[in-house]
């Protein structure tokens, strides 16, 4: 799920979805602005390594995984964290940069939207 090609597949789906509407202002820069946030959100949040311990005093194996941002998840014996905190953290993430995107978008076209003819007297 890490690797580089997920985040690439996942936009390139994404596109083919919604080329029918790349006409209109801000959807495809808004679409490729979701992917790289969700792409973002999950790598910032998932468990990226993970070390197991065990010691003469506590025979239990212990379990200690990190992330980017130095977010630890513990826990003892086969312990394997979940997903989802990296999961919600990627989603809205890709919401923020999609809304953020939208509303630059929408902005700029206004700016751009040349004024109404002069109506004839």
């Amino acid at each position: 799920m890490l690797s580089i090609g997920f985040p690439f597949l996942l936009l390139g789906i994404w596109l083919a979805v919604v080329s029918k509407r790349r006409h209109e202002t801000g959807v495809v820069a808004t679409e490729v602005a979701a992917i790289f946030g969700f792409a973002l959100g999950y790598i910032l949040v998932a468990p990226i390594t993970c070390s197991t311990s065990a010691n003469s005093v506590d025979p239990v194996e212990h379990t200690v995984c990190s992330n980017i941002l130095g977010i630890d998840y513990s826990g003892t014996g086969l312990y394997n964290p979940s997903l989802a905190p990296a999961l919600l953290a990627g989603l809205v993430t890709a919401f923020v940069f999609a809304s953020a995107t939208r509303w630059i978008a929408r902005r700029i076209a206004t700016r751009h939207t040349p004024p109404p003819p002069p109506v004839p007297a």
